[in-house]
């Protein structure tokens, strides 16, 4: 008898066929998810362009059966990109969820920040989202600290928070 074989130690033991078909109906379920994202999301996606592609296509498929195997192609697909990452992506943009309010926060926080500190927050801002254009987030916080009242929908202030969450999720992603 070997040491793996001893009685009463547990073995490294594979999935029964119950808990693999659960897994990759989490999986096909993440596929789903990742598929109803705005297009631009899905290009800003942690994945190869050929998942990439494929998660475009079930757009041009119709309702039904070709979309349903798409989405199975999609799931085992997912095995061989970072899962984690993806997961993170639709957490971001799943309303509701911790990681979708906790990127609301911080984009609140860095508007009134931007607003109220001026230089040194935007600085700080520019080093941790490289990505994102100076120039017109100068012009974006000019205009948000001229405004009087919270305003409408496309208010300077909330188009601020719109550019910075924008920034946020991109950040994120990598």
């Amino acid at each position: 008898m070997s040491d793996a074989d001893t009685p009463g130690e547990p073995q490294d033991e594979l999935p029964t066929k119950s808990q693999a078909k659960r897994e990759m109906q989490e999986l096909r379920d993440l596929a789903s998810a990742l598929s109803g994202l705005p297009e631009e999301r899905i290009h800003q996606l942690p994945a190869s362009p050929a998942f990439i592609e494929q998660l475009l296509v079930i757009r041009t498929l119709a309702d039904g059966e070709p979309q349903r195997r798409q989405i199975h192609y999609l799931g085992r697909q997912i095995l061989e990109e970072d899962e984690q990452a993806l997961r993170r992506a639709v957490a971001g943009q799943t309303a509701g969820t911790t990681e979708h309010t906790r990127r609301l926060h911080m984009a609140e926080r860095w508007r009134e920040r931007l607003i109220h500190e001026g230089k040194p927050a935007l600085t700080e801002f520019m080093g941790r989202y490289p990505q994102s254009d100076g120039q017109h987030l100068r012009q974006l916080i000019r205009n948000a600290a001229n405004q009087s009242g919270n305003g409408d929908r496309n208010s300077p202030r909330r188009r601020l928070f719109r550019y910075l969450r924008e920034r946020i999720d991109e950040g994120e992603q990598v």
